[in-house]
């Protein structure tokens, strides 16, 4: 493991108190090591709190301080105690809508797979509060779009980027639609996926391969189909390595509790296998190096043979900010390539974006809604995209809107 004195002097004492409690709690150090740590070093509580905010790990972190308060201020950990509760709360809202819709859709006859978010809290620490979820997935076939879609706008959904002259070229060009319902206990967001990842990602994922795994959990008295091990591990490095390219400390805990918990019920042989195929296997060979660096995971001993994470994504992971979640950033293109399996899989991914950047997708459609029979001339007003009145709505860098 990395020296928690290294990581202090390259990023903070923030980012090495961070470290230092994951490593509590999956006892590669002990909770006395943090109170120490905290005596002998000036901590900005406002910094750690906002570090731990944006990785979305504060149910995580709340777990381990709250076993061991004595050099904890008490007006902090009281604050981190509060905003915890929120976000179970609001986990445990997400899990009924989840078994309601799920309920819904199979009454319909509508083959649906609930993954990530509360479900995956439940795989991986038994509960529903200890991870942060921001909304609800489900994986269904495209084929059943359209009864599923008009199930969730029954239900008081209102659907982000959607044109429904254009559904056909909308379900080719993109993934997923985002749905969202505000109730005055907050809003609820889902996310209705049709594959894995989008074809921008170049990662060739089936979903007759996903949902040729399913195994069956009990929900609320519900018996629902999820993805076996090896298939949940597989989207989990999807998600985690290749959309979000391991910048947020969240992702590599989800990575180190699997492992720790379920290596033993993986067959590595047959993943390894899985992982070639489907291009992600240098994704996952950080992943793994990522969980032992920082936290002592023993990896599976396949992976052992692989250098250290390269300081590149451990820069990415642990300096604060990390870098944006945008398809256009130069930091998060420039990972995206470092993790691919190969050089032609990389030509591939550049292949992908200049397509992803040629072709009219569903931002398109909501920028400009052009009536039905109209669709060719998206080809034309797509880069000139980033001026229209509807574009200017969304937050972040215009130059972020060209995808």
């Amino acid at each position: 493991m990395t020296g928690i004195q290294d990581i202090q002097n390259k990023y903070s004492p923030e980012m090495a108190l961070i470290i230092l409690v994951c490593r509590v709690y999956f006892k590669r150090a002990g909770i006395d090591e943090i109170d120490r740590y905290v005596a002998d070093n000036r901590i900005d509580w406002g910094l750690f709190e906002q570090i731990i905010t944006a990785h979305q790990v504060r149910p995580f972190i709340f777990k381990v301080l709250a076993e061991k308060t004595a050099n904890i201020p008490a007006d902090f950990l009281a604050g981190l105690r509060s905003n915890c509760y929120q976000i179970a709360t609001g986990n445990l809202r997400k899990l009924e809508e989840l078994v309601r819709l799920h309920k819904l859709f199979k009454a319909r006859g509508i083959p649906n797979i609930p993954y990530k978010g509360v479900l995956l809290s439940r795989l991986l620490f038994n509960d529903y509060i200890s991870r942060e979820t921001s909304d609800i997935d489900f994986l269904i076939d495209k084929k059943y779009f359209s009864g599923a879609h008009a199930i969730i706008l029954n239900e008081g959904y209102k659907p982000r980027f959607y044109n429904p002259d254009f559904e056909k070229q909308f379900l080719k060009s993109s993934h997923e639609l985002l749905y969202r319902k505000n109730s005055p206990a907050g809003a609820i967001k889902i996310e209705m996926h049709w594959a894995a990842t989008s074809n921008m990602m170049s990662i060739p994922l089936p979903d007759e391969y996903l949902l040729a795994g399913l195994q069956t959990i009990r929900l609320q008295g519900e018996d629902i189909d999820i993805f076996d091990l090896q298939r949940h591990l597989l989207i989990l490095l999807v998600h985690h390595g290749v959309n979000d390219v391991w910048r947020t400390l969240r992702h590599s805990i989800d990575l180190a509790v699997f492992i720790e918990k379920y290596s033993d019920a993986i067959d590595w042989d047959t993943f390894i296998t899985a992982a070639k195929k489907y291009k992600i296997n240098h994704t996952t060979a950080i992943g793994m190096q990522i969980t032992r660096q920082l936290f002592g995971i023993e990896i599976p001993g396949v992976y052992r043979k692989y250098n250290e994470a390269p300081g590149m994504i451990l820069d990415n992971l642990l300096r604060f900010p990390a870098i944006k979640k945008r398809k256009l950033n130069f930091k998060s293109l420039r990972q995206q390539m470092f993790l691919r399996d190969s050089f032609m899989d990389k030509i591939g991914l550049l292949g992908a974006y200049i397509y992803a950047g040629i072709t009219p997708n569903v931002r398109d459609m909501e920028a400009y809604r052009l009536p039905g029979g109209w669709f060719v001339l998206y080809y034309f007003m797509k880069p000139f995209r980033i001026f229209f009145k509807g574009n200017k709505k969304r937050p972040g860098p215009a130059t972020t809107a060209i995808l």
